[in-house]
C-alpha cells in the first residue's frame, strides 16, 4: 500500500482514555450484534439497522449504517485515525493495525479495531 492509497479517518468519543489505553478504536451500535455476520450490502445493513432499532427517522438510519458499512469494509489496515480528546484538548493520530472484530464484552464500542498511537 502507498501513502497515496491510505485513508485518514476522524473519529469522535465520549471515551477517548479507552481508545488511547487499550490502542484501539471502536463504534456502538451494540443491537446490531457482529456486523461482519451481514452480508456486504447497505441494504442488509439497513435491514437489520431497522429491526433493532425500530424507531429511529431516515436520517439516523443512513448515518448509522454509513457509518457502520465504512468501519467493517473501507477502512483498511495501514490507513490513518484521528481522534480529538475531549479531556486535554489533543489530537490524537494512530495508524489501523488489525481488521474488524467485534467484542460482545463491551457495552458500548462492540465494533471495533487495534490501532496504533504514534
Amino acid at each position: 500500500m502507498t501513502i497515496n492509497e491510505k485513508k485518514i479517518w476522524g473519529i469522535h468519543s465520549w471515551d477517548d482514555s479507552y481508545f488511547l489505553k487499550n490502542n484501539l478504536i471502536g463504534i456502538g451500535w451494540p443491537l446490531m450484534g457482529d456486523i461482519s455476520l451481514i452480508e456486504n450490502n447497505r441494504d442488509k445493513f439497513k435491514e437489520k439497522f431497522n429491526e433493532v432499532y425500530p424507531n429511529n427517522k431516515k436520517g439516523r438510519i443512513n448515518l448509522g449504517v454509513g457509518m457502520l458499512y465504512r468501519f467493517l469494509y473501507e477502512v483498511q489496515i495501514g490507513d490513518y485515525i484521528i481522534l480529538p480528546s475531549k479531556a486535554d484538548r489533543m489530537i490524537n493520530i494512530g495508524v489501523i493495525e488489525s481488521d474488524y472484530y467485534y467484542e460482545s464484552k463491551q457495552e458500548e464500542y462492540v465494533q471495533q479495531r487495534k490501532v496504533k498511537w504514534i
